[in-house]
């Protein structure tokens, strides 16, 4: 669904970078049901693994010690993939559906989780055990051993899962390209290497994609868009959205004509 009418496919970006703000969630959480309902049922879920209710942390108010917690890395990799679930949900009430998802980074679980290769349960099962191998205290063993130590322990938590090969196509952050049977790989989702967002972009773009829709609590990869593709400079024939900047030219209808990136 193009909003003010361009045709060609629709990207959906799931963006990493900062932890949703303090009260990032409030504001569609109060505007649309759909959107409440989908963050109460995904926090019920990541909740377990948390010190404290994410809901609680996401909607502290800003410059309280709850809402501080968002800067750690138990709670922002919870509260990301919360807000993401919950936009997406959000974009397919209202009928904008993706032809295809990129994740970047910390996006990525959420993105597979949209293109069908993990069912809610099985990501919040996924996010939920990282934010705990995180926050664990220094007498945990995976803790004590470092960064390879933890990744070493949430691989062997991916390792449980039953990933499925994605129903929507799903393009890597790492090799620019779409991606298959590798997502029954515990290895694939815990690989870090260099990001190739403008490759990805670029494949995007020669597949037909000409509407680009960011969920996450910014607008970091629509941003980045111009400096990848000249179509997307003013006058250009692609669209470039950021939910949570742009969810009110929605609300308004489509006439309404985009925001520039």
């Amino acid at each position: 669904m193009p909003v003010d009418g361009r045709t060609g496919r629709t990207a959906f970006l799931f963006s990493a970078g900062a932890a949703p703000r303090p009260g990032t969630a409030c504001e569609l959480r109060d505007a649309f049901p759909v959107f409440a309902d989908a963050l109460d049922e995904i926090c019920a879920r990541l909740d377990p693994y948390l010190e404290l209710p994410l809901h609680c942390v996401m909607c502290a108010a800003d410059g309280t010690r709850t809402a501080a917690l968002l800067d750690r890395e138990p709670f922002a990799g919870p509260a990301l993939f919360a807000l993401q679930a919950a936009q997406y949900r959000l974009l397919r009430s209202w009928g904008v559906r993706p032809d295809v998802v990129f994740g970047h980074a910390s996006g990525r679980m959420a993105a597979a989780y949209a293109a069908g290769v993990f069912s809610l349960a099985e990501a919040c099962h996924a996010v939920g055990t990282l934010a705990r191998l995180l926050g664990g205290p220094p007498a945990r063993g995976p803790r004590s051993a470092g960064p390879d130590g933890i990744l070493a322990a949430y691989g062997r938590t991916l390792a449980t899962l039953h990933p499925r090969a994605p129903r929507l196509p799903l393009v890597c952050d790492v090799t620019a390209r779409p991606v298959g049977v590798e997502t029954a790989d515990p290895e694939f989702w815990v690989r870090r290497a260099p990001l190739r967002f403008a490759e990805a972009v670029g494949l995007l773009h020669r597949g037909g994609v000409r509407t680009w829709w960011e969920l996450g609590p910014a607008d970091q990869l629509t941003r980045l868009l111009p400096d990848c593709l000249t179509d997307c400079l003013p006058g250009g024939t692609t669209g470039a959205f950021a939910l949570s900047r742009d969810w009110a030219l929605l609300r308004s209808g489509p006439s309404t004509g985009p925001q520039e990136p």
